[in-house]
């Protein structure tokens, strides 16, 4: 069957990045920013709370892979310790601003916007992230990665996430094509290979060791995005 689409997972694939969402100076400093939207709340405590809620988000869930929406972590909080009624906006910027303090490593790998337009040019593509769409949409401006993918797929607007193959049913309805004429690539063999199998899907690894998991394996592995096109035209 002639290959018409791949999909890529993005950070740990085309963006390489480090987060410290543990950091209490990442609490501080939007503790005191919060101040100045009329939200007290001590650094220490917004930390537990942001924790907190994650936690409760997570076991409410009735799905095996749960995931949760930031966004709606920062609209309670900010209700719950403010003096008004906040704009999405306001809390989007909030959000982004506690991103922005957590991250500590954020780059794309190197040859990835040569490949990807290469990649464009012969298939159909599509985003299947487990992602926050309240930052990752701005994260992928910022790298002008955006450009690629009109359709993306994040588990935040699901409330679920890899290694849940209804993600990577979705993105193949989206953009019509079926699981034998698909292929994803990621770095996560638990999440990436074992949901893109299990939904029927050619798989392509990483820069992870090529070994099989869960009694699933990988289609192939690479290490360097400058192998990746011959290593599409082998399956």
């Amino acid at each position: 069957m002639k290959k018409k689409a791949v999909f890529f997972d993005l950070y740990g694939t085309l963006i390489n990045i480090r987060t410290d969402e543990g950091d209490m100076r990442t609490y501080e400093a939007l503790s005191g920013y919060l101040c100045y939207h009329t939200v007290f709340i001590s650094p220490e405590t917004l930390k537990k709370t942001y924790f907190e809620k994650v936690q409760h988000y997570l076991e409410q869930s009735r799905e095996p892979f749960p995931e949760v929406d930031v966004y709606k972590i920062f609209f309670d909080i900010m209700h719950s310790y403010g003096a008004k009624k906040y704009s999405p906006k306001t809390v989007i910027d909030i959000a982004m601003l506690f991103r922005s303090l957590t991250i500590r490593r954020f780059e794309p790998f190197e040859g990835i916007y040569d490949v990807l337009g290469e990649i464009c040019r012969k298939y159909k593509t599509a985003l299947i992230s487990d992602a926050q769409w309240v930052f990752t949409e701005p994260e992928m401006a910022i790298l002008g990665i955006d450009r690629f993918f009109k359709y993306r797929i994040f588990s935040s607007r699901y409330g679920f996430k890899k290694p849940d193959k209804r993600l990577f049913h979705i993105a193949m309805k989206k953009i019509g094509v079926r699981p034998e004429e698909s292929v994803y690539i990621g770095d996560n063999p638990g999440r990436d290979m074992v949901g893109s199998k299990m939904a029927g899907m050619k798989f392509l690894l990483f820069r992870t060791d090529c070994k099989a998991f869960n009694g699933f394996e990988a289609d192939g592995c690479f290490n360097n995005y400058h192998e990746l096109k011959n290593l599409l035209g082998s399956i």
